[in-house]
């Protein structure tokens, strides 16, 4: 954003910090020797390009750093014929970890499998357990001690579940958030490289002093003669607890963060594979991959391209998606755990040929306290055809279709009032997903 001095004299460049209940917002802007008067300023949204300067970043890096990602993965991405590779790592015959509920017989051949790819797809239908497959593979490969293990996702909060999920094996965890992030609460507060770095040495003078710092800086009482030592500390502090960690949390793009310069990750995960684009995907592989683990399901939502003509140009395509038509063949772990096994069969039979087996039976599914007008009450699913008119919604990238919306929103609304609002979050989900199976097959 960018800040103007009512005479439009000058102006400066900052950022939002933090936005307070009450809407009081807090600005952090650059360092200036104009100082800025008590009075009325007019504040300027300016875009920001992070995400897409890091992903041009990287496409440089991936093209003139040999040292970037292995020579093998390199090729293969790339598309070239190679000859399939094993490591020779001993893997523990009981791979069950510790904090995780225990495998079924495909998750467990996944993390096997995924132990000893340099290159390897798992495919995660809904409620497949992706997040525990995906940390126990993480866990193993920390206890390889090869070297630091890198895990990403596009989303903060797909990162956020699996730092959680992960620091229940044991693990060090570090989960490093963007610095636009840092002021937001969320559940993995203790695991953040903000936080972690105030509890480092906490009887060393260093220590102390960035605490000092740091609180100064939150009240807006860093005077510019500290700022520069705030820095330093706070860079010496960040790199300690790095060194320390066993597994760093990060998203894809956050992955490429100037705080992970000093750092290479030769094994590297990334969960949600395919609802990041390419350029999006590469990035933590190219921190020094050698063994590099892709989860995710092309049978879901893919990367959101609001660029018509980038998502024609093959934008839209996840690098999973890619490999895959490169003929490299994913794991699918095939028991799911979340839906009535009359909801399941349908995306089984549709999109994963039949292969969708169902971990749970119908009687966990029933709900006795809902009192809902099912056309046939041992069926819990229904088609309803409503005849709407779709329209451009006015971004003019998507469809939208009124008639559709106001029937869902009264199906949730009967819903609600006839049950408890325990099973909310169930029924929320069960309508999204039959109103996405009604968008693909538009």
């Amino acid at each position: 954003m960018r800040i103007h001095e009512p005479a439009n004299t000058f102006s400066l460049r900052g950022f939002i910090v933090k936005i307070e209940i009450d809407d009081e917002v807090h600005l952090e802007l650059e360092k200036s020797d104009k100082k800025l008067e008590s009075g009325i300023y007019t504040i300027e949204f300016v875009w920001k390009g992070t995400y897409f300067k890091r992903m041009l970043d990287g496409l440089y890096t991936l093209v003139n750093d040999e040292s970037s990602l292995s020579s093998y993965l390199y090729y293969k991405i790339l598309g070239h014929n190679m000859e399939e590779k094993k490591f020779n790592y001993n893997i523990p015959k009981d791979l069950f970890v510790k904090g995780l509920p225990e495998m079924n017989y495909f998750q467990t051949l996944g993390v096997k499998k995924a132990l000893l790819s340099p290159l390897f797809l798992i495919q995660g239908p809904p409620g497949t357990g992706k997040t525990v497959t995906s940390a126990a593979i993480v866990y193993h490969m920390a206890n390889l001690k090869v070297g630091k293990v890198l895990v990403c996702a596009p989303s903060n909060i797909a990162a956020d579940q699996l730092s959680e999920k992960i620091s229940k094996t044991g693990l060090k965890v570090i989960r490093l958030c963007a610095k636009s992030r840092e002021s937001i609460s969320t559940r993995v507060e203790n695991l953040s490289l903000h936080n972690q770095i105030k509890s480092l040495y906490q009887n060393s003078k260093d220590s102390k002093r960035l605490v000092e710092l740091m609180k100064m800086k939150e009240e807006g009482e860093l005077k510019k003669d500290d700022y520069e030592n705030y820095k330093k500390l706070k860079t010496k502090a960040e790199n300690e607890v790095l060194n320390q960690a066993e597994v760093v949390v990060t998203t894809c793009i956050a992955s490429f963060d100037k705080r992970l310069n000093n750092f290479r990750f030769p094994m590297v995960l990334v969960d949600e594979a395919t609802q990041s684009c390419e350029g999006e995907c590469l990035l933590p592989l190219l921190r020094g991959a050698k063994h590099v683990i892709l989860v995710g399901d092309h049978c879901q939502l893919g990367p959101v391209v609001l660029c018509k003509n980038a998502a024609k140009a093959g934008l839209k395509m996840s690098l999973f998606e890619r490999l895959i038509k490169l003929k490299i063949k994913p794991h699918m772990l095939q028991v799911q755990y979340r839906m009535h096994p009359m909801l399941s069969e349908f995306p089984s039979n549709t999109f994963y040929s039949g292969n969708l087996q169902n971990g749970v039976s119908a009687e966990e599914r029933i709900h006795y306290s809902v009192n809902f007008n099912w056309p046939n009450s041992n069926k819990p699913m229904f088609f309803y055809h409503i005849a709407g008119t779709e329209e451009f919604s006015a971004s003019g990238t998507s469809y939208l279709n009124r008639k559709e919306a106001e029937f869902i929103e009264k199906s949730v609304t009967a819903l609600l009032k006839s049950c408890k609002l325990f099973y909310f979050k169930e029924i929320v989900i069960s309508l999204l997903f039959i109103y996405s199976i009604c968008f693909y097959f538009k």
